[in-house]
C-alpha cells in the first residue's frame, strides 16, 4: 500500500501542476481520455482518495480543477470528514512521527508603531486598517537555538465590506476554531460575527437573528460556533439576557440555512452575572466561563441535544472574585482546561474530566501543572499545540511556552503587538465550507 502512494505521488504532482499552468480544455486527469494519459501511473480510485487525503486543504482546493472526478470527490461530504480526521490525528502528532511537520494557529493583533497616544485608537469603531490577521504555519524540523519560533507569518485579507454591512462590523474582536473555521466575534458589536476558512480563503458574515426578542433580551451574553456530530451540521447560538441572567434565551442558527430558533436555558438564575466573551468547542459542545455573585461555573450547550448545563469549577475557584485572577478556557488534547493565574506570573492548569458524555454531575477537574513563574508573560492566549501554550508579554511580545521543557520562544512579529488586543487559536487546515 505504501510503495503503491510513494509511486502514484508523482503522478497527481504531475496533474496537479499542470492544472495550474494548463488552460482549462487542455488539464488532465489519471481518468482522462487525453492521449497523454501515458504519462501517468494508473492507480485505483482508493488509492487515489487517499493520496489525496494527505494534502492540505489548500492544495486541494486548486485539484478541484484537474478533473470532474477529483472535483466530484473533494466536495463529497464523507471526503471533508476523513481528511478532517486525518488532519486532527496528524496535529496531535509529535514532529518526530507526524508525515506533516508542520502546524498552524490563527492570531489577531495590533501593530504598536501605528498609534502615536493611547487615544488614537478605538476599539469599536469601524477601521480595520490598524488590526493585523496573521495565520502563523510553524516548522518544528528547523527549531532553531535563536529563541525564536521557526514559523512563516501569512497575512489574512478580510475581502471589503459594504457600507450597509460595514455599520456594525466586529473590530475588537475575539477569535475561536472549530474544524478549521475561525469565529471572530466582537462583545460589544454583537450582532454581528464573522466565519473565515484561512485555507479555503472563504468568509461569511453571521447577522442578527429574525426573530423579535423583547427588550430585555437586547444584550447579547456570550457566542459560540461548533459541530453538531450527530447530524453532521454547524451551528451557531447566541445567549441573550440582562446581568440578573432571569429567563436568558439563546438563537441557534444551523449553517446553510437562512433562520433561527429560540431556546430555553433551563438553569439556575444567577444576579449580577455575566458570560466571559471567549469560549472554547470541544467533544460537541460549545463552554462559557460564567461569573456572578453566587460563584464561578461553566455554562455549556451540546450542540446536538441544544441543551444547556452548568458544570462547576473546582472547589476554591467557583467561589474566587478576586479582580487579580484571570481565567480562561482553553482546549487541550480534546478536553476542556482552566488556565487561572495564582500570582503576578504564574499559572495553574486544571483538567475537565467527563466520563458521562455529558451527564449532570458527570465532571470533575484534575490539576495538571503549575507553570511559571514566568518573568515577563502577561496573558496565556491559546494552545497551538498539545505542549506549546502562547503568551502575550509585558513588553508586547507574543512568546510560545513549552509546558514540558520550560523553553520560550517569541513569535517573529515585527514590531510586537499592542497589549491587551491580541488574541490567537490553534488551526486546522480543513475543507469545510462557510
Amino acid at each position: 500500500m505504501e510503495g503503491c502512494l510513494k509511486a502514484g505521488a508523482k503522478s497527481l504532482k504531475f496533474a496537479i501542476r499542470n492544472c495550474q499552468q494548463a488552460p482549462k480544455a487542455k488539464r488532465l486527469c489519471p481518468n482522462s481520455k487525453d492521449a497523454e494519459i501515458n504519462r501517468f501511473v494508473p492507480l485505483p480510485e482508493e488509492i487515489e482518495e487517499e493520496i489525496l487525503l494527505r494534502l492540505p486543504a489548500d492544495s486541494l482546493n486548486k485539484c478541484k480543477r484537474v478533473c470532474k472526478w477529483w472535483f466530484d470527490l473533494i466536495n463529497d461530504p464523507s471526503f471533508i470528514n476523513k481528511h478532517l480526521l486525518r488532519a486532527t490525528i496528524e496535529n496531535r502528532k509529535p514532529p518526530s512521527s507526524s508525515s506533516s511537520s508542520s502546524f498552524s494557529f490563527f492570531l489577531k493583533w495590533i501593530i504598536p508603531q501605528e498609534l502615536s497616544g493611547e487615544d488614537n485608537y478605538n476599539p469599536y469603531g469601524n477601521d480595520l486598517s490598524k488590526l493585523v490577521l496573521s495565520l502563523v504555519t510553524v516548522c518544528e524540523d528547523n527549531d532553531g537555538n535563536d529563541g525564536y519560533l521557526p514559523c512563516v507569518i501569512e497575512q489574512v485579507n478580510l475581502p471589503p465590506i459594504p457600507v450597509i454591512e460595514g455599520e456594525d462590523f466586529p473590530t475588537n474582536f475575539s477569535v475561536f476554531h472549530c474544524n478549521g473555521i475561525i469565529h471572530m466575534f466582537d462583545n460589544v458589536k454583537n450582532w454581528t460575527s464573522i466565519l473565515l476558512n484561512p485555507a479555503l480563503r472563504e468568509f461569511k458574515l453571521v447577522r442578527e437573528p429574525d426573530l423579535p426578542l423583547p427588550p430585555k433580551y437586547e444584550d447579547v451574553m456570550g457566542c459560540g460556533f461548533g459541530y453538531d456530530p450527530k447530524a453532521n451540521l454547524y451551528k451557531y447560538v447566541k445567549v441573550f439576557g440582562d446581568y440578573l441572567f432571569e429567563d436568558p434565551v439563546a438563537m441557534v442558527h444551523t449553517l446553510g440555512t437562512n433562520s433561527w430558533r429560540k431556546i430555553k436555558i433551563d438553569v439556575e438564575e444567577d444576579d449580577d452575572c455575566f458570560l466571559q466573551p471567549g469560549g472554547v468547542y470541544c467533544k460537541g459542545a460549545y463552554h462559557w466561563l460564567k461569573t456572578s455573585r453566587m460563584g464561578n461555573t461553566i455554562l455549556s450547550f451540546d450542540m446536538s441535544e441544544e441543551k444547556f448545563r452548568s458544570i462547576p469549577l473546582p472547589d476554591h475557584h467557583s467561589r474566587r472574585r478576586s479582580k487579580n485572577c484571570l481565567y480562561i478556557l482553553e482546549v487541550w488534547k480534546e478536553s476542556v482546561v482552566l488556565v487561572n493565574r495564582t500570582e503576578r506570573s504564574s499559572f495553574e492548569m486544571w483538567v475537565m474530566v467527563d466520563n458521562f458524555g455529558g451527564i449532570e454531575g458527570s465532571t470533575h477537574w484534575i490539576k495538571h501543572l503549575k507553570i511559571g513563574p514566568l518573568a515577563r508573560s502577561d496573558c496565556p492566549l491559546a494552545f497551538w499545540k498539545d505542549d506549546e501554550l502562547l503568551f502575550e508579554t509585558k513588553d508586547g511580545q507574543v512568546m510560545s511556552y513549552n509546558l514540558y521543557t520550560k523553553k520560550l520562544r517569541k513569535v517573529p512579529l515585527s514590531g510586537g503587538v499592542r497589549r491587551g488586543y491580541t488574541c490567537a487559536t490553534s488551526c486546522l487546515s480543513s475543507l469545510v465550507s462557510v
